[in-house]
């Protein structure tokens, strides 16, 4: 029996890994409270106590524009804390899984981005995020950063994912705008928590860019979302939306344009195509209903 820390535990992706658990692992769900990522010695009691062979750290603070307001504390939990937590792991030989950001790189790349491309953040959440990784990275070659983008599934208290926020703004009859110029890749939860658990198994470490296939603009990916709504009989028709650019939300922070990440290594990984976003879209909004 695989014994696995999962930290962050009450997050949408954590709910998606325990929903998922196989029956040869022993996951051991752990919050905020229980497992806080700024305070290094009660990390190091808690390995200590529960002696992981693997820990999976899905805390972290991705409300990305309070990041340029709340820089220590972000910076503490996406940088420091996942420095310390990788540097307590290495000693005893335990894998720890850290899930870094599409938003490292700067969006000037005209193609999907590779793991050996070179990053360049353009705000305060993406460049402790990368230091984040690279600090796990760094703590020991066994040690897996698994890199995703949009993550988005159904959660029992959470709604917080953009297809939460389309939805809402369609029922309400508000206005929608969604902007063109920022690309990226739609990843659902469950699959990118199905990808952990292979890739644990099979002893994966490094740098691996996991996300679905498609790469969608957040306007085509508000379209997507209304037309798969209808059948699903969440909404009665697709309301008009308006395009227009990251420029009209008049937002003080820099965020990259195209961040679609290239998956080939982890198809090669897990020896088939991660596939489309597109079922796992249906999946929740069937859920929801």
């Amino acid at each position: 029996m695989l014994k696995i820390l999962l930290t962050g535990g009450e997050g949408l992706l954590a709910h998606a890994l325990r929903e998922f658990q196989p029956k040869d692992c022993d996951l051991i769900c752990l919050s905020h409270s229980d497992f806080d990522l700024t305070e290094p010695a009660h990390m190091q009691e808690q390995l200590a106590a529960i002696a992981p062979q693997v820990v999976i750290n899905t805390a972290a603070y991705n409300q990305v524009d309070r990041c340029e307001i709340e820089r220590g504390l972000s910076w503490a939990v996406n940088a420091a804390g996942p420095q310390r937590l990788a540097e307590l792991c290495a000693p005893t030989g335990i894998c720890l899984v850290h899930y870094g950001t599409d938003y490292v790189f700067d969006g000037e790349k005209k193609s999907p981005y590779l793991e050996t491309d070179p990053p360049n953040p353009l705000n305060h959440y993406a460049a402790g995020k990368l230091a984040g990784e690279q600090a796990v990275l760094r703590a020991s070659p066994n040690h897996l950063v698994l890199r995703t983008s949009w993550v988005f599934g159904g959660h029992p208290t959470q709604t917080k994912t953009f297809v939460h926020t389309v939805l809402r703004a369609a029922r309400e009859g508000r206005e929608l705008k969604a902007t063109t110029d920022q690309t990226s890749v739609p990843t659902f939860a469950p699959d990118l928590a199905a990808w952990t658990f292979e890739l644990v198994r099979q002893g994966a470490s490094g740098l691996v860019h996991a996300v679905n296939d498609d790469g969608v603009s957040r306007y085509d990916w508000a379209l997507a979302i209304l037309g798969e709504a209808v059948p699903a009989r969440l909404i009665r028709d697709v309301p008009p939306v308006e395009r227009v650019t990251t420029r009209f939300f008049n937002s003080t922070m820099r965020r990259p344009t195209n961040t679609v990440m290239s998956n080939e290594k982890l198809t090669k990984l897990l020896g088939h195509r991660p596939g489309s976003w597109r079922p796992g879209l249906r999946k929740m909004l069937a859920q929801m209903k």
